[in-house]
């Protein structure tokens, strides 16, 4: 075998051990990666000429030889919101994380990590949870002049803004009303308010919400939630929004609720590692060490620039040129440059930060059209079942994944709604195992090639019934899939082309077309709001280690369920003549999640029953599992390190670029810990 061949193969294995089969990870994926001795290293040593002596980690953890850094964002993915309370996105938190941050606080293991909490716990099982504040905890303007102490008062008054139907408009609302004692009754109360009711309301001494809510300060330093039910994973959710504060002087200096939600980086109070001391829309910003920052110890840069691209490829040049300190590298750089072992990046090849993400094809079941009326020849034809799993069973998406991971594309297959590596029976099995088997799908990550839920028989078959059928109640064929990418985004135009054609070859241009189409600049405002997608394709990371966490997300009697109310439109949907048994489905799943809910006193039959809501929603093909994230990058970041996560604390950096074999001795170094 030709060194170049040996190299991709070695890479390609490395990446499936390192990214832990594309999968969400927590505290146990640590475990499950392997090692590189053997062959594999072998064959990356043939490649690297300076020297074939094994990396030692101890020469490259704890490295900070980077003071500024500077990292690419696609302009796709520009900050929404200043206010961190109102959003449910990560191309957000990913900014926002590093200027407001809550309770507790995550590394790149989902290990949980005092933050303004120093010390946590429940003595009953997880009905009631006991947070210890730190003191030293402030709250600075853009320049890091102190404001106030962040105290136990913020935890309060950023829940209820949370809970507030109009302060918040039910986004992050969904955990704590499942959670929290009182929860949904207070957000049931003020979405009966008139706006101007709601706003009036507070978390101070004798509110409603403190009346009402299951959460109290007993002191500035401490915090005691109730909760609905034993949660015994209740402090995993505190790392996120549940668990972020507000403090009541910067609304009243902001002059209330709406002064908040125009706020932007200059007048916003910050508690995190950074301010943002520079904002041009679609540009650039720059985040500026917070002097007050309580964690004195931890590693920050001085500053931290991201600079708006119009794609990867945009970012590469800029990484080429020294620009940028981290580029995620699409398929036919990787193929590039891991072909040619001359290349100037070939040893520099790494995989990237892994990613604990489930992506899925979400159906658009109240489509409109640009005069806004309902496209009835699309929703027609998503509401009929067979019609959903011609696709469901008959799309090859190997070339689809080739986009993520050209090496070795089915590394980056799913076929469960919810990630694996997420949670585990009492025996050690994955949660999403149990799925599998429930719909019959073997664990191993592929069988012969192909991914596993593939089978073209079954596509066949579906596809003749649903023509049959659809034709019979007026549907035309082909039916036209509306495909959305931002305008000028080449790397999307690609991916387009690619699924544009895997529909073709896949299912005939007899059964459906897809047509490409564009938007400006929000995919939320111009697309989604105004309901034009047939689909989109989205992931979702795990907020707390349960599966309840996924599944809530498509229940159709929730306004807090993401996916329910902004992709899918189920919530509230229309009955018609043709979409009966679709509503039904959906009320039947929703009433399998919630009994699933319910069941607090045995993981394993809680589970268990997870399972059987999740299988439901699979086997009557309502979402479509697509792809887990398994890329490649360059980065002078360690990619693998204990931090690299959405807060940029802790990282290690290399002003030369890691390489691959340094990026595996951390990594395998980490697993021996």
């Amino acid at each position: 075998m030709n060194k170049t061949a040996t190299k991709v193969l070695a890479l390609c294995a490395a990446a499936m051990m390192t990214l832990t089969a594309c999968g969400g990870n927590n505290a146990s994926s640590n475990n499950t990666s392997s090692s590189t001795s053997g062959d594999n290293t072998s064959a990356q040593a043939q490649n690297n000429t300076e020297s074939n002596q094994p990396v030692n980690a101890a020469d490259v953890i704890g490295k900070h030889e980077i003071t500024d850094l500077v990292l690419p964002k696609l302009a796709q993915n520009e900050l929404t919101t200043f206010n961190i309370l109102h959003s449910e996105t990560n191309e957000d938190f990913e900014v926002l994380f590093n200027l407001v941050e809550g309770l507790l606080e995550k590394d790149s293991l989902d290990k949980r990590h005092p933050c303004v909490a120093t010390e946590w716990g429940t003595e009953d099982g997880g009905l009631t949870w006991t947070f210890k504040l730190r003191d030293d905890s402030k709250w600075v303007d853009m320049n890091g002049n102190v404001k106030a102490d962040c105290d136990a008062e913020d935890f309060l008054t950023g829940l209820e803004w949370i809970l507030n139907f109009h302060k918040n408009d039910s986004i992050g609302s969904t955990m704590p009303c499942q959670m929290i004692a009182g929860a949904q009754e207070y957000y049931d109360y003020t979405k009966n308010l008139s706006k101007e009711e709601a706003y009036a309301l507070t978390a101070g001494e004798g509110s409603k919400f403190l009346e009402m809510v299951g959460i109290k300060a007993p002191d500035a330093h401490t915090l005691v939630y109730t909760c609905t039910s034993e949660k015994p994973y209740f402090d995993s959710l505190m790392s996120y929004t549940t668990g972020m504060p507000m403090d009541q002087g910067m609304i009243d200096e902001l002059g209330g609720v709406d002064g908040v939600r125009g706020m932007d980086n200059t007048n916003m109070w910050y508690n995190s590692c950074y301010t943002m001391t520079s904002y041009i829309q679609g540009n650039e910003k720059i985040l500026t060490k917070n002097p007050q920052y309580w964690d004195k110890d931890c590693f920050l840069f001085d500053t931290v620039t991201m600079k708006m691209v119009e794609s990867n490829d945009v970012a590469y040049q800029l990484y080429q040129s020294g620009e940028v300190d981290y580029v995620k590298l699409g398929e036919s750089v990787v193929k590039t440059i891991s072909e040619n072992p001359n290349h100037e990046f070939n040893k520099y090849l790494v995989p990237d930060v892994p990613a604990a993400y489930s992506n899925q094809f979400h159906w658009n079941y109240d489509k409109h059209l640009a005069d806004g009326t309902p496209d009835e020849n699309w929703n027609r034809a998503i509401a009929n079942e067979n019609f959903r799993k011609a696709i469901y069973f008959g799309l090859d998406l190997t070339d689809f994944l080739r986009r993520e991971n050209t090496i070795d594309p089915l590394s980056c297959q799913n076929d469960t709604f919810t990630c694996d590596r997420l949670s585990y029976l009492s025996d050690g099995r994955d949660y999403t195992d149990l799925v599998k088997e429930k719909i019959n799908l073997p664990s191993t990550p592929k069988v012969e090639g192909k991914p596993l839920r593939y089978d073209p028989e079954k596509g066949k078959e579906y596809k003749e019934k649903a023509m049959e059928e659809l034709k019979a109640q007026g549907v035309t064929f082909p039916v036209q899939l509306d495909w959305y990418i931002k305008g000028g985004n080449q790397d999307a135009q690609d991916r387009a082309i690619v699924l544009q054609n895997v529909f073709k070859q896949s299912l005939g241009d007899d059964f459906i077309t897809l047509k490409i189409n564009q938007y400006v600049s929000s995919m939320g405002q111009e697309v989604r709001t105004p309901k034009l997608q047939s689909v989109q394709t989205s992931g979702w990371g795990a907020d707390y280690s349960d599966p309840e966490n996924y599944l809530t997300q498509l229940v159709n009697n929730n306004d807090g369920a993401w996916y329910a109310t902004s992709f899918e439109n189920i919530k509230d949907l229309p009955e018609t003549d043709y979409n009966k048994e679709l509503i039904a489905q959906f009320t039947e799943f929703t009433r399998l999640v919630e009994e699933a809910s319910a069941i607090t006193d045995d993981k394993d039959a809680r589970y268990e029953a997870f399972a059987t809501a999740e299988a439901y929603l699979l086997d009557h093909a309502l979402v479509t599992p697509s792809s887990t994230s398994a890329a490649f990058a360059l980065s002078r970041f360690n990619t693998q390190g204990e931090w690299a996560k959405e807060k940029i604390k802790n990282f290690e950096t290399c002003k030369d670029g890691y390489t691959y074999e340094e990026m595996m001795a951390v990594k395998n170094s980490r697993k021996a810990d």
